[in-house]
């Protein structure tokens, strides 16, 4: 699982990263979602737990660790995810 081995040195990611797969497959992304994701600087795993989709204005949840993003046109991601564009809930 390549998430698996790009996360690996994170400590207790190999739970989140399984829900993560669940969320989406970004390997299976049609080309216009990563598209978007690379000019966002969008990152699977937010280095920064402050910023992570989650927590942005952007971001909407709908199961444990997933959600959608506007600025992605409804894409799935993940709540430990992070952009360029993250803007903190009101």
């Amino acid at each position: 699982m390549v998430l698996l081995a790009l996360c690996a040195p994170i400590a207790g990611l190999a739970t989140r990263a399984f829900a993560q797969d669940v969320c989406v497959d970004l390997n299976k992304l049609p080309m216009s979602q990563k598209g978007l994701r690379r000019s966002f600087g969008f990152k699977p795993q937010a280095p920064d737990p402050k910023k992570q989709c989650g927590g942005c204005s952007f971001f909407k949840g709908s199961t444990a660790g997933c959600g959608t993003c506007q600025l992605l046109s409804g894409g799935a991601v993940f709540a430990t995810s992070t952009c360029d564009n993250w803007a903190a809930k009101a």
